[in-house]
């Protein structure tokens, strides 16, 4: 994967827009990247210029599973009706 900026940076960006967009719809193609950033980030060994990512990987993961449950509760709700 290749990113502009600090990996940092980006799960920042990724998180900030994820809780903009809670309960919007988004772009699948957006939702792959979040999680391919999260991905990313866990896997590329972190310099020592940069703090450990692993909180803002977990923030990431968490507004990405809040969307999936809600999708999810969402979709189940439809077909009841």
């Amino acid at each position: 994967m290749k990113i502009e900026g600090s990996v940092r940076s980006n799960l920042l960006a990724a998180i900030a827009s994820a809780r903009r967009w809670r309960g919007k719809p988004v772009h699948n193609d957006t939702l792959r990247h979040w999680r391919m950033l999260a991905e990313y980030a866990v896997c590329i060994p972190v310099n020592s210029s940069e703090k450990s990512v692993s909180g803002l990987v977990a923030e990431l993961e968490g507004e990405l599973s809040a969307r999936r449950a809600a999708n999810s509760g969402a979709s189940h709700q439809r077909m009841q009706i």
